[in-house]
């Protein structure tokens, strides 16, 4: 990489992000993150509903915030973001931006680290180059994050980490990268078994397997040793299956809903647990493959995120972050079409646009009488373009998943189960 262009790059990419998300957050995200952060700076549970008007403001804050729905890691996150900010300066448009600067810093890494492994695959600078360019600015990836509020990204940085340094021999420090990503956010526990069966086939046997699968576990049970303080588990054991009886969000699922099925499934439920019956057949189709190299390693990871995406009944727009950064290396380093890219970053950004008001993401500086208006505008029309729009970029994201599903599982490895013809 030319060194001079990347630093400049990282710069401007920076600026861009902060300016953006000082003033910006989902209106539910970020009041939960901004709650979240004062309250474990001030040692209590981040994990109840709470009131906060009194602290905030009640027009910013008029209703009690519900708990968090993640592990306690990005919590203290944020309280660190308190304690540096708000604790000192009672601005809460600097507290907002106070806890955007650890996502930003997650995407700049993340951007380095994806160029970093297309490199790798390809030995083209100009790839790499170009790659981590398209990263710190891509616009899905900075309304996700810095623009949103959401961490995924940092999630998302740590399991790359992970397959990064797996077949480099490097499996500690690999399982220490994954238990840290599981942490941060629970999706890329997902392929934990992938990591494990390519560690016992590739590194060392069924000890070196267990070993891994030890360390993740310890890392993880690090992330839960704050409920030590006393914090009350029953918010999150009464809540444990929230997002697998509710319908939403870029899941194809979602389709559902122009036909009169709303928030929760109401007897279809099973459809929540669909993606526990996707994940072990997509399993079985990559151990029947042989998984030899980092690609296919990347290749396996790429299919099992897919998977999960296209069969939960809820999917949040921002965790497609764990799909396009994988998409793209994959792109990169295969030579396949740019249109997969961009696919996979557009069309949920053009479903986020109509499933929560770009303009939304203002309440901490638009008056709420004013957001109210503005937001009940569109319903005077008489068909719901929105549901239209969310309809058929979801349909879409459909076709488009299950063909790059299709092509993950193919290029992963050659099938074992039948004589190889040789190279294509």
């Amino acid at each position: 990489m030319k060194t001079s262009r990347i630093r400049y790059s990282i710069l401007l990419s920076a600026g861009i992000q902060l300016a953006l998300g000082a003033f910006t957050g989902h209106p539910y995200d970020e009041r939960v993150f901004l709650t979240t952060g004062y309250l474990i700076a001030h040692g209590y549970s981040p994990y109840v509903p709470t009131d906060v008007s009194g602290v905030f403001g009640a027009s910013i804050f008029p209703t009690p915030v519900p708990g968090i729905g993640y592990l306690p890691p990005w919590g203290f996150v944020l309280a660190m973001s308190y304690l540096l900010s708000y604790n000192m300066i009672h601005s809460l448009l600097l507290y907002n931006l106070a806890t955007k600067v650890p996502i930003v810093v997650g995407n700049i890494l993340l951007a380095l680290q994806v160029g970093r492994m297309v490199f790798s695959e390809t030995s083209e600078a100009s790839l790499s180059r170009n790659a981590t360019q398209f990263m710190l600015f891509n616009p899905y990836v900075i309304y996700t994050t810095a623009i949103w509020g959401q961490f995924d990204t940092v999630s998302v940085l740590l399991m790359l980490l992970s397959v990064y340094l797996l077949p480099r021999g490097k499996i500690y420090l690999s399982a220490t990268a994954l238990g840290a990503s599981i942490a941060v956010k629970l999706i890329p526990i997902i392929i934990l078994p992938l990591v494990m069966f390519h560690v016992r086939k590739r590194r060392g046997g069924w000890t070196s397997a267990l070993g891994y699968f030890l360390v993740v576990l310890g890392v993880v049970g690090l992330s839960l040793v704050p409920f030590l303080l006393g914090w009350s588990l029953n918010p999150i054991i009464g809540n444990w299956n929230v997002h697998f009886v509710r319908i939403g969000g870029f899941s194809p699922v979602n389709l559902l809903l122009p036909f009169g099925i709303l928030s929760a499934t109401y007897g279809l439920e099973l459809l929540g647990y669909l993606w526990m019956a996707a994940l072990p057949l997509v399993y079985y189709l990559l151990f029947r493959r042989s998984i030899a190299s980092s690609m296919g390693l990347m290749l396996s990871t790429l299919a099992l995120m897919l998977t999960f995406s296209l069969t939960r009944a809820w999917v949040s727009e921002q965790n497609l972050n764990f799909v396009l950064p994988l998409v793209l290396i994959v792109a990169s380093a295969q030579g396949w079409s740019k249109r997969w890219v961009t696919a996979t970053w557009l069309l949920p950004l053009v479903f986020t646009f109509f499933n929560c008001a770009p303009f939304l993401m203002l309440f901490l500086v638009i008056p709420g009488s004013s957001m109210n208006a503005a937001y009940a505008l569109p319903r005077a029309f008489p068909l719901d373009l929105a549901l239209i729009m969310r309809a058929s970029t979801t349909l879409t994201w459909l076709v488009v998943g299950v063909m790059l599903l299709k092509r993950s599982i193919v290029g992963s490895g050659y099938n074992k189960g039948k004589k190889a013809r040789g190279p294509a």
